[in-house]
């Protein structure tokens, strides 16, 4: 997987793989409507462990962002997009 990725479509090509490895779920599971927790099965040790390979592999760091408004895998690649870009209010509009 390419960890430079400059657009949202890079940034969904790295991330969906990832999602599916740490969920455990087939890839194709994983859509950017896809709820983490419904409709994938995530519980607080996944979402852990993809905040963490997230931050490696995008290079960004999810510590002290509001993830209340991130519920889908498309949130979650629009977050890290938004992070990486370094838009001012990445940090305060992400959640769970």
């Amino acid at each position: 997987m390419e960890a430079e990725c400059r657009d949202t479509g890079g940034v969904w090509e790295a991330l969906r793989p990832l999602c599916a490895q740490v969920m455990s779920v087939p890839q194709e599971a994983v859509v950017p409507q896809a709820r983490l927790v419904a409709d994938l099965g995530a519980d607080s040790l996944d979402i852990t462990e993809l905040e963490a390979a997230s931050e490696e592999l995008f290079g960004v760091t999810l510590r002290g962002t509001d993830k209340s408004a991130v519920a889908t895998v498309g949130d979650v690649a629009e977050l890290i997009v938004r992070l990486r870009a370094g838009t001012p209010d990445a940090h305060s509009t992400v959640a769970r």
